[in-house]
């Protein structure tokens, strides 16, 4: 009787093991695909903005990737290591390279005084502008991003905010917000993709602005700039660069790549008839990375007077002239001071 109540136990455990097992695998399972769901994020569909593609609410994703000045679809970069060690900056300019502290001696203040500074710049110049915590879990197409934990870096990238939005015309960041498409202005470290140093995500209604402050960033503000400008002149002005193509080499359809053609990589000639490789993508990006080079410290060769990428750069001063107030063509802007 003993013996015979002994097993019984022992049956009565292992099935209760049996059922404890079959559990833990069910659950197992559940968390395992669970985990997979949480890293897979959905596609958006990532093009570069064309006069055709900007209507009606549909949003765009231009997405700056200077290195190598050849575009981009995430998870896949276009070109050889050579093109990636190409000059990408438009000249001979300042040294734009980070410098910072990784301490601070009053991380208090230096938070206060970003607060302050930013506050200063939204008031003044119409926009909203986002950084550190602020950009945790921001995402674009793809992109995932990486906030900027040092205050001092935050300190010295509105410092050049400042500057670089100085140079603009009064009141024209304001009045592409009253006319409907308010900016906001993210400010992060970088992207999840190497070498992306910024994207502008834009319709008829809104404005998502993100500058990846590991790489320069005057450069990076004016490109995407140039593409919040036209968003406006487009969707709300009805402006349209109806014979632009024509200043373009005969037979060139964009999307296809002539190193010959750039600027950048042709031995910086002067009638070359794009400012670089990426400027190749689209007519949009043709025309933002020309104006990334009008707002450059220096004249570049390639701005001299009649030569393809000064025709470009005319006509790109004319349609702002046409469609923006706070602009005239009888005042010169800075981005027109080598036209």
């Amino acid at each position: 009787m003993h013996k015979e109540i002994k097993q019984n136990k022992a049956t009565f455990y292992a099935k209760i093991l049996i059922i404890i097992s079959i559990l833990l695998m069910i659950t197992g399972f559940f968390l395992d695909y669970s985990s997979k769901t949480r890293l897979i994020n959905p596609k958006t569909d990532i093009k570069e903005s064309t006069n055709n593609d900007i209507k009606g609410t549909e949003s765009t994703i231009e997405i700056h990737h200077p290195i190598g000045n050849v575009p981009i679809e995430i998870e896949t970069i276009y070109g050889s290591p050579a093109a990636a060690e190409e000059e990408y900056t438009t000249s001979t300019q300042t040294d734009y390279s980070v410098e910072y502290s990784s301490e601070s001696t009053d991380i208090g203040s230096i938070d206060e005084y970003n607060n302050s500074l930013r506050n200063k710049l939204q008031d003044e110049y119409g926009i909203t502008i986002k950084y550190g915590a602020e950009t945790e879990g921001y995402e674009v197409g793809d992109l995932t991003t990486i906030s900027i934990s040092n205050a001092n870096l935050v300190n010295s990238t509105l410092t050049k905010l400042e500057e670089a939005l100085s140079l603009y015309p009064e009141g024209i960041f304001k009045e592409i917000r009253d006319g409907g498409i308010p900016l906001t202005l993210y400010l992060v470290d970088r992207y999840s993709t190497t070498g992306v140093t910024g994207v502008t995500d834009s319709n008829v209604y809104f404005a998502h602005m993100s500058i990846a402050v590991a790489y320069p960033f005057e450069e990076s503000f004016f490109h995407e700039s140039y593409h919040y400008l036209e968003r406006y002149m487009i969707d709300r002005k009805n402006y349209s660069f109806t014979s632009w193509e024509a200043y373009n080499p005969p037979g060139f359809s964009y999307g296809t790549y002539n190193y010959e053609l750039s600027y950048a990589s042709n031995g910086k000639k002067e009638d070359s008839y794009f400012v670089n490789n990426y400027a190749q993508t689209s007519d949009a990006e043709d025309r933002a990375s020309t104006f990334e080079y009008m707002m450059d410290i220096n004249k570049v060769a390639c701005l001299n007077k009649n030569q393809p990428v000064w025709k470009k750069a005319k006509v790109m001063s004319q349609a702002i002239d046409a469609t923006f107030n706070s602009c005239s063509p009888y005042i010169t802007e800075y981005w027109e001071r080598f036209l």
